[in-house]
C-alpha cells in the first residue's frame, strides 16, 4: 500500500547507490489522493499500480478508472 511514495523514492535512491538499473516499479494498491504515484509518474519512472484508491471514506472507497492512472 503506497501513500506519499517516500519509501519507494528511498528504494530508488538505494538502487542508484548500488549502481543498478531501475527498470520499473510495481505497487499493489496506491492511495491516489495522497499524490505519491503522481509524483513518481512525473519523475518519468516506469511506475504502475494495480489499483488506485481515489477517495477513502469510512463507509466507501472509490477506485480510479484504469485509464486515469496512466
Amino acid at each position: 500500500l503506497m501513500a506519499r511514495g517516500e519509501a519507494v523514492r528511498g528504494l530508488c535512491e538505494l538502487v542508484e547507490e548500488a549502481q543498478a538499473e531501475l527498470v520499473g516499479i510495481g505497487i499493489a494498491v496506491e492511495k491516489g489522493f495522497q499524490g505519491g504515484g503522481d509524483r513518481l509518474r512525473e519523475m518519468g519512472l516506469n511506475y504502475h499500480a494495480l489499483a488506485v484508491i481515489e477517495v477513502a471514506e469510512p463507509d466507501h472507497i472509490t477506485f480510479r478508472d484504469e485509464e486515469e492512472s496512466l
